[in-house]
């Protein structure tokens, strides 16, 4: 009785708040108090809109409905004004428990079918024995995406505002702001070009070309010399030989040390190594690495045409966009060995990048999501370094998960990490996130429609992990302080052996989907040959498989462990055998009945 009359209080206020906007909005221009009033008018419905969803209840695991249309289109609308939620959140997924509650489940979805998701999660076994609907336990999440023919991709101020209306108060949002980032460069470091001819002429040509170079960051504003290195060029048509490449080195480097027109401590000089392709390309960095080292350099920049393979992939990291991993290898490894820093010519804005990922995260923050995604491709590990201790700064008391794309590997100064080496590079991936105090990371693939795939299974040979390593990978970034999230084409069948390994959550979009006919929202996607449709059942199945394959891994379950495993095999095989309908719900009862039973128990 008691909420029913919250409830009417509530509807009560919508009619004269509305009243009031309307009559603020009629006005040509307003004045500041005016404004504020507006803007507070707004707030006032957005709240009560939040109160009212936090009344809600589940009837037998079904949704109300709720909430009147009048109420809910002025609240769309009030959203829509403010940019988003009335008032910053302080809930983030990284506060979800999930030794508690079991794995979080996350399903891609523009809005359109988030009461279908919303439907399903409420439903699930867990939910039904929760005396209260609290997002934060229920552990289902809407991750806010548009489903392109290329793959996921963001979502605008219109999807924002029904994802926000239909799961407020009821279940977690998510989002991934961009898979890759938008590099930015620095301004490239000046080049002296040493001309073909004789040596003496060459050398003076290069020093004037030093002086003038060298000057803006000598004689500088506050008298305080700025950082400096000037790359040196040799003519291509000059045909040196590499003695003759290292005395005019040596030159140059002796007459920056002397302090005429430099200052050592801040100054110095490097070497630009143009390359082509493939194997001699290599040849070139090797041959550049040696004379640089020979001549007392310890910087070389790499400049040359991009690979086809980087191209596809609109860009690679660092050096890997002119060379193959395979030769790339002995490059750097030799690098190391001469105590030379080799690197690509362009040079990432770090600063740049990281505030253009802010910009996008603080959005997703505004419109009331529990945690944004950020992929950290295709920066180095030393640039990923600096863009996640930015952003983690920023987001401290909230959920920005950086991610890592398996099949992409990872590029440090020293080493490639890929194929074989991609544990490892997975590895040192962690350690630079667990610097920062990243408190929930996600593990994916990118090129899901080159085959890839996360697991690896006799029905997944293009797999890129076994059960065994999703396990090894958990475990040691759960000894860091990181809880894990893992997607990348989960199938149904892998659904339960994820909650079996009782991983922090995945995300599954395919495997619970349906096809549709491509609508107005997706018509001008060109390759995009139907829409991905979440369904109840799909969305219902995935969530009831999750739970019962945790709690078949609990000791406190251990008992019944055997029949949790033979109904979720039954269910699965029924469902992946297309068996009809009336087949599929009766596994599906018996395992929720059993499932319902386990968390009785584990409780």
């Amino acid at each position: 009785m008691e909420a029913r009359d919250s409830i009417k209080r509530v509807l009560g206020r919508r009619p004269s708040l509305e009243k009031e906007i309307r009559a603020l909005l009629g006005k040509r221009m307003r004045t500041i108090g005016e404004d504020r009033r507006l803007a507070d008018a707004y707030r006032t419905v957005l709240r009560l809109f939040r109160d009212l969803a936090g009344e809600r209840r589940s009837r037998a695991g079904e949704a109300e409905a709720f909430p009147p249309k009048p109420l809910n289109d002025l609240a769309r609308e009030a959203f829509l004004y403010l940019g988003g939620q009335a008032d910053p959140g302080s809930i983030s997924l990284k506060e979800y428990d999930h030794i508690t509650f079991g794995p979080y489940l996350g399903i891609s979805d523009e809005g359109r079918d988030a009461e279908v998701i919303l439907k399903a999660a409420l439903q699930s076994p867990k939910a039904r024995l929760l005396k209260k609907i609290e997002p934060i336990k229920i552990g289902v999440s809407l991750d806010a995406e548009r489903l392109g023919a290329v793959g996921e991709v963001a979502v605008g101020p219109q999807e924002y505002a029904d994802i926000y209306l239909k799961s407020a108060g009821r279940i977690l949002s998510s989002t991934n702001v961009g898979t890759r980032l938008n590099l930015r460069y620095y301004l490239n470091h000046p080049v002296v070009v040493v001309p073909a001819g004789e040596h003496r002429t060459a050398v003076e040509a290069a020093r004037s070309g030093l002086k003038e170079k060298f000057r803006p960051f000598l004689k500088t504003p506050d008298g305080k010399p700025r950082r400096l290195t000037v790359y040196i060029q040799f003519e291509p048509a000059s045909r040196r030989s590499a003695s003759d490449k290292i005395a005019i080195l040596k030159d140059l480097a002796d007459y920056v040390s002397k302090g005429a027109i430099a200052d050592p401590k801040f100054h110095s000089l490097g070497l630009l190594q143009p390359i082509r392709f493939g194997k001699r390309a290599r040849n070139a960095a090797l041959f550049a690495v040696d004379i640089a080292c020979a001549a007392g350099l310890s910087d070389v920049a790499i400049e040359g045409f991009v690979r086809r393979a980087a191209e596809a992939n609109i860009s690679c990291p660092g050096l890997l966009n002119y060379l193959a991993p395979g030769l790339l290898g002995p490059v750097l490894r030799r690098a190391e060995q001469k105590g030379v820093n080799i690197h690509s010519r362009n040079v990432v804005d770090t600063d740049t990048v990281a505030r253009n990922v802010w910009s996008s995260l603080r959005t997703a923050r505004q419109m009331g999501l529990a945690l944004g995604k950020y992929g950290t491709y295709p920066l180095t590990l030393e640039e990923c370094d600096a863009v996640i201790h930015q952003i983690q700064h920023w987001f401290s008391d909230w959920s920005a998960a950086p991610v890592f794309f398996l099949e992409q590997g990872a590029l440090s100064k020293k080493r490639v990490f890929v194929g074989r080496d991609m544990m490892a590079g997975l590895n040192e991936w962690l350690k630079v996130v667990s610097k920062h105090g990243v408190r929930v990371i996600l593990i994916d693939t990118m090129d899901k429609s080159k085959g890839y795939r996360l697991l690896r299974t006799k029905d997944e040979p293009k797999g890129l992990l076994s059960s065994a390593q999703v396990s090894q990978i958990d475990r040691m970034a759960s000894r860091m302080g990181i809880k894990t999230l893992w997607a990348g084409g989960i199938t149904i069948p892998q659904v339960f052996e994820f909650g079996r390994l009782g991983v922090f959550g995945i995300y599954v979009t395919t495997a619970v989907s349906a096809a549709r006919p491509v609508g107005r929202a997706y018509w001008r996607d060109p390759l995009l040959a139907a829409e991905k449709e979440p369904t109840f059942e799909g969305v219902y199945r995935a969530k009831l498989l999750l739970e019962a394959g945790f709690l078949s891994s609990r000791n406190e379950c251990k008992s019944i462990k055997d029949e949790l495993e033979d109904l979720s095999t039954a269910l699965v095989g029924k469902i992946m055998n297309k068996k009809n309908e009336a087949d599929i719900k009766e596994a599906e009862r018996r395992l929720s009945e059993k499932t319902t039973a386990a968390w009785k128990r584990y409780w």
